[in-house]
C-alpha cells in the first residue's frame, strides 16, 4: 500500500507556510507535492538499475516557485496556454486579463493557480488540494472552486484528477507543467530521449505563439512522431515552426474518440530505460521542449543548473486560444456545469 508522508518546507514572502506531501509505493518509489501551487516538485522512479532517479527538474526554495516563470511542476490555470492579445468575449461580455508573455495572457496570468497556496485534505493516501479563485481573479468572471488529486501507486502510476465547478460561465482549462528528463534532473539535456507521440495533426503557431488556427497533419514534419525517435531530430529541424518557438512548443491533437483515457505520449530515456507513458482524458498534449530554460545550480533543487532542453512537458489541456478559436474545441463551462479531466503517467 502506498502511504503519504508529511513536512514542512518554507514560508513564502506573504508569511504563509508550506508544506510536502510525500506518496511512497511499495516498491520505495515516491511523488512529492507542494500545497503552494499544488506542484509536483520530486518523483523518485526506479531505472533499469533499480536506482531511484529525480525525473522532473523543479527548485531549491518556495521563493523561486514564487518568483521564477517556468511553472516547474505547478498546477496551471484558470486557463493554461495563450490567450491572444489577453481578450477575449463571453456572452457578449469583453473581458481583459493580464498580459504576462508578449502581448499574450500565459498560464492564468501574473498569479495564477501555479502561485496559490492550496488546502489540503489526505484521502486514503492521495493528495487533494483545494481552493477558489475569486470572480474576477486575473480577469476571468465567476467563482471557480478547484480540486486536484493526486494518486501514486504500486504500479508506478502518477495520477492526477482535476475538477472545477464555477457560478458563472467562464473558461476553465487547466493542465500540470511537470518538465520529464528520465535519466534524471541532473543528466542535461533530453534531445537524446526517445518520443512518439499518438497524434496525426498538430496546431501551428504565428510569431506571437498564438495557433493560427489551422490543424495539419503531422506526416512529413518535424512534428511527426508517429515512431520512437529521438526529441533532437525536432529540435535540429530548420522548418519555420521550430523556428518560431526556438524548439518544440505546439498542441498535438490526439487520436482520440470519447472521452475514455487515450495514450497521449510515450518517452523513453536512453540512459536509464526508464520509459514514460502519458494517458489523458483531453483532445491534445501541448509539448514544450525546455526551449528557454536557464536555472543556475543555485536555484535547482539539486544544485545542477538547468539549460536549454533539460527537460520536456507534456501538458494534457484543451487547445490554446480555444476562447477566440470558433474551430477549437471550447473551454467555457457554463454556471454550475462540472469541469473535469484525468491524466494518468505510468511509469516503467
Amino acid at each position: 500500500m502506498s502511504k503519504v508522508e508529511i513536512r514542512d518546507f518554507e514560508t513564502t514572502s506573504k508569511g504563509e507556510n508550506t508544506h510536502l506531501y510525500t506518496i511512497v509505493n511499495n516498491i520505495g518509489e515516491s511523488v512529492t507535492v507542494c500545497d503552494y501551487g499544488a506542484t509536483i516538485v520530486s518523483l523518485m522512479i526506479k531505472d533499469k538499475d533499480d536506482n531511484l532517479t529525480d525525473v522532473v527538474l523543479g527548485y531549491k526554495h518556495i521563493a523561486d516557485y514564487e518568483n521564477n516563470g517556468t511553472y516547474f511542476g505547478g498546477t496551471i490555470g484558470r486557463c493554461c496556454g495563450r490567450i491572444a492579445n489577453g481578450k477575449f468575449t463571453l456572452k457578449g461580455k469583453a473581458y481583459t486579463l493580464p498580459i504576462n508573455n508578449g502581448n499574450n495572457h500565459l498560464h492564468g496570468g501574473n498569479v495564477g493557480f501555479n502561485r496559490k497556496l492550496w488546502n489540503t485534505k489526505i484521502v486514503n493516501d492521495s493528495v487533494v488540494f483545494t481552493m477558489t479563485s475569486a470572480d474576477g481573479e486575473e480577469g476571468y468572471p465567476g467563482n471557480l472552486k478547484v480540486k486536484v488529486k493526486y494518486t501514486f501507486d504500486n504500479d508506478s502510476t502518477l495520477t492526477i484528477e482535476y475538477g472545477a465547478v464555477s457560478d458563472k460561465d467562464t473558461v476553465c482549462n487547466m493542465t500540470n507543467h511537470s518538465y520529464f528528463n528520465l535519466n534524471g534532473d541532473t543528466s542535461g539535456s533530453v534531445r537524446n530521449h526517445l518520443l512518439k507521440v499518438n497524434s496525426k495533426s498538430y496546431i501551428p503557431i504565428n510569431k506571437s505563439l498564438i495557433p493560427t488556427g489551422e490543424i495539419t497533419p503531422t506526416k512529413g514534419s518535424p512534428f511527426d512522431f508517429s515512431e520512437f525517435k529521438e526529441v533532437e531530430t525536432a529540435l535540429n529541424s530548420s522548418d519555420i515552426q521550430i523556428s518560431l518557438a526556438n524548439g518544440i512548443d505546439h498542441m498535438f491533437v490526439l487520436n482520440h474518440n470519447g472521452d475514455d483515457l487515450v495514450l497521449a505520449s510515450s518517452l523513453i530515456g536512453e540512459k536509464t530505460g526508464i520509459n514514460l507513458k502519458c494517458y489523458t482524458t483531453q483532445k491534445g498534449v501541448h509539448i514544450y521542449s525546455a526551449n528557454y530554460v536557464d536555472v543556475p545550480l543555485t536555484e535547482s533543487k539539486h544544485s545542477k543548473a538547468y539549460k536549454e532542453n533539460s527537460g520536456i512537458c507534456f501538458e494534457t489541456q484543451g487547445f490554446p486560444d480555444a476562447v477566440n478559436q470558433d474551430i477549437f474545441p471550447t473551454t467555457v463551462i457554463k454556471a454550475n456545469e462540472k469541469y473535469k479531466q484525468t491524466t494518468k503517467f505510468v511509469f516503467n
